[in-house]
């Protein structure tokens, strides 16, 4: 990741910014966090931001996971957090696209990023539109990658 793309992700307030903490049984044969476990932090960090902006509450903002894909730019070792952040990079009506990212725990270090799509759904598991307050928050963290 360029030192520009890095300035992009500083100047837009990520949708959410969640430490999560690898466990020692992340690791692989190797001495550093198996790949598949970055999925796991990912959607620990989804689940959270969802908790936190009250999306959990008694009409929940169900979603489906429709896509997901990470570069790996960094190995990671037990014993020290990353940050698992998210941007918005496309709205339609009722799925979003985002930048998931996981950095060292202090922001100075890029270990992995990647896009994932999610579809908001109802109970039976039909796309619904995205409305209101939960489109607002979506839009704050919009980041415009052809910049």
């Amino acid at each position: 990741m360029s030192q520009i793309d890095m300035e992009r992700y500083q100047r837009v307030p990520p949708l959410f910014d969640v430490l999560v903490e690898p466990r020692w049984g992340d690791q692989d044969s190797l001495g550093h966090i198996n790949h598949v476990n970055y999925f796991s932090y990912l959607e620990e960090a989804r689940v959270r931001w969802l908790e936190a902006d009250g999306l959990w509450g008694d009409e929940p903002f169900l979603l489906v996971l429709a896509a997901i894909g990470l570069n790996f730019r960094r190995e990671w070792h037990h014993g020290r957090p990353m940050r698992a952040r998210a941007w918005l990079l496309k709205l339609g009506n009722s799925s979003f696209q985002l930048r998931q990212a996981l950095f060292a725990d202090d922001g100075s270090e890029l270990v992995a990023e990647g896009d994932a799509t999610l579809v908001h759904v109802d109970a039976q598991h039909r796309a619904t539109p995205i409305e209101g307050r939960i489109r607002d928050i979506l839009q704050a963290s919009l980041l415009n990658v052809g910049a």
